[in-house]
């Protein structure tokens, strides 16, 4: 699977782009602020019409223009499909070989990415919202089906949210019987990656720190006990919201559910985040981003694309040396930024390419 071809119009400042990137390295290089970050945004959103950044319609539409356009030649499979994405402030239209894509299915699936940013790195130590954002992102990609299990659960919470605000208890029996029907399916595809994930970050760890630690990757549900949970899942939720309806009484929101819970990162038995050191907690970042990539070739039979967003200033030269020792050995397209060349460490005759990025434009 890889990008043969992009065209960009009117996407934050890439006001006209076209691109032709190489099979294998491809390096963005350039100042800060000049559009490398929103050139891999962009080849996200055409994945997954969703950006990295949570940025609204209207905030990825070139100043005073009227809608954005990203359009993409991919080849899966030895197949060639050639896939569009029109922003408009009120919604996004997506298009395969200029048809429509009047369903998910149609649309999605016909360029797997992966992304690896400076601010993933902060997730271990971060708020659940962070980890919560990655383990969504990470499942919608290897499971199509997910994203609608997700929308239903975002919109039965919004509602009943809503009735809590206002102060309606009336009606609010439903919504929870309907949320907790919804949460079961999310928090089911979630435990299943996580378990998926285990071996395959074991194995990465310990190939990029040498050492033998035992890594934990597990679920941790708000308010409710895993095993109670998983037994029966609507019951337990149900029963944990009428415990606290007290409470969602006085704060007018909900307090447990899939948007709620956590992810458990563990190093012999000690949360990584209170008594990792930066080096493993970036080891460990850096190893499950190694899982994803090698998750999803088991899943598709061919490795997704890889967009590695400024990451030389977040690893240090013996990780970044992993990273690329990693990626060399396996036949995946590589979409790179930095800030200078000499910040990616290429031997002689690595495949690669090099587009320097000046005010949203590709200099030859």
């Amino acid at each position: 699977m890889r990008l043969l071809g992009l065209r960009v119009s009117s996407f934050r400042n890439l006001k006209n782009l076209e691109l032709t990137p190489g099979a294998r390295f491809n390096v963005f290089y350039g100042n800060n602020g000049q559009g490398k970050t929103n050139l891999l945004e962009s080849i996200y959103l055409l994945s997954t019409m969703k950006s990295f950044k949570l940025a609204r319609n209207a905030e990825l539409i070139t100043f005073g223009a009227d809608f954005s356009l990203i359009r993409g030649v991919v080849e899966k499979d030895c197949v060639k499909r050639d896939i569009s994405l029109l922003l408009e402030k009120q919604g996004k239209k997506g298009k395969v070989d200029g048809k429509i894509a009047t369903r998910m299915d149609d649309f999605f699936g016909n360029l797997n990415v992966v992304v690896f940013t400076p601010e993933e790195i902060s997730m271990v130590r971060g708020a659940p919202e962070l980890r919560r954002r990655y383990l969504d992102r990470a499942v919608f990609t290897g499971d199509l089906g997910y994203l609608a299990l997700f929308h239903d659960y975002s919109k039965i919470l919004k509602n009943r949210n809503a009735l809590l605000k206002r102060g309606e208890l009336s009606g609010l029996d439903v919504w929870s019987e309907q949320l907790a029907h919804a949460a079961a399916g999310v928090v089911a595809r979630r435990v299943a990656y996580l378990e998926e994930m285990q071996g395959l970050l074991q194995f990465f760890y310990k190939q990029i720190s040498g050492n033998d630690e035992e890594v934990v990757l597990s679920y941790r549900l708000n308010l409710m006990e895993r095993e109670a949970y998983l037994a029966d899942p609507e019951e337990t939720l149900l029963k944990t919201l009428k415990a606290h309806a007290a409470e969602e009484k006085r704060r007018g929101t909900t307090v447990a559910g899939p948007h709620r819970d956590d992810i458990y990162f563990a190093l012999d038995g000690r949360p990584v985040r209170h008594f990792g050191s930066q080096g493993q907690q970036r080891s460990f970042v850096l190893a499950l981003k190694m899982a994803e990539i090698e998750y999803l070739h088991r899943r598709f039979g061919a490795p997704p694309v890889l967009l590695l967003d400024d990451m030389t200033s977040e690893l240090d030269r013996e990780r970044n040396a992993n990273l690329m020792e990693f990626l060399k050995n396996r036949e995946m397209q590589v979409f790179i930024t930095t800030t200078a060349l000499q910040n990616v460490p290429f031997e002689e005759g690595a495949q690669h390419r090099a587009f320097q990025i000046r005010e949203g434009r590709i200099l030859h």
